[in-house]
């Protein structure tokens, strides 16, 4: 099976970007090299593609309960409109996924899953796949919020880990204050027909395209894990120093072993 495009090939290609296969996409790796690329994100502001995450809709009335009974962090903390960082186990504790959760104000909630893993988010949690439906760009810095409010001055009132509806060219975006480079920014998902209209407004503003490469060697220097790298099946929360996303006074799918490996020590 080829690999996956994402809705910005088009964009990539006009800047000869350097594609590579991740997660089972064809993704931008690099535009000018990602040295100049990292340093973007941490002085001023840098974009990327991010399209090949998962998103799980998650639309009727027990959502909310569904995702509190099944995944480690406790949803009790937030409310609609808001965004949170949480785990989907195995029985044996060990990381199947992490997550990241953006609660709509309509009580829709949307499960982002790493670009291998939505098959498995599925299985646990049921949803609709609507990956294919939408572009998702994440525009980081510290300028980032500055750029992004030239092109929609409502895109630089989200706050960080919140989530927003907001109409952009009479078309619906949904923006959250979440990111994967250790600086201040948004995540905004479009719909795939106005991905490219949306990135080359951000690039015209100032913001500077960025690969894979920018966003891995950024989140390595803000210490943020990767699955596959500092988590996966085979560890838990706990042994990745994770322990803050979980909360063992909910129910969970693992939470059995975890307290049996927290009962036990280190």
């Amino acid at each position: 099976m080829s690999d996956r495009q994402s809705p910005l090939q088009a964009a990539h290609a006009a800047a000869s970007a350097r594609l590579a296969p991740f997660g089972g996409w064809q993704m931008p790796l690099e535009y000018e090299g990602t040295i100049s690329e990292h340093l973007a994100c941490r002085n001023t502001c840098a974009m990327f593609d991010v399209s090949h995450l998962g998103t799980v809709r998650l639309s009727d009335s027990e959502a909310a309960d569904l995702v509190q009974n099944t995944l480690t962090n406790d949803l009790g903390k937030i409310q609609p409109g808001r965004a949170q960082y949480t785990h989907l186990l195995n029985v044996n504790g060990g990381v199947l996924d992490d997550i990241i959760i953006w609660w709509h104000h309509s009580g829709v909630i949307d499960v982002m899953p790493n670009a291998s893993n939505t098959e498995s988010v599925r299985d646990a949690l049921g949803g609709d796949d609507i990956t294919t439906q939408r572009a998702v760009i994440a525009i980081q810095g510290p300028a980032a919020k500055e750029i992004a409010a030239l092109v929609c001055p409502s895109f630089g009132t989200v706050g960080r880990f919140r989530v927003e509806e907001i109409m952009w060219n009479s078309v619906e975006c949904t923006v959250a204050g979440t990111g994967y480079t250790g600086e201040p920014g948004l995540e905004i998902s479009i719909p795939s027909s106005d991905a490219v209209e949306l990135w080359d407004a951000l690039a015209e503003a100032g913001a500077t395209p960025a690969g894979l490469g920018a966003r891995d060697t950024l989140r390595l220097e803000a210490g943020l894990p990767l699955h596959g790298q500092e988590l996966g099946p085979d560890i838990t929360p706990l042994q990745a120093g994770l322990g803050w996303v979980v909360a063992f006074d909910t129910e969970f799918v693992g939470k059995d072993a975890l307290l049996e490996e927290k009962a036990a020590g280190p």
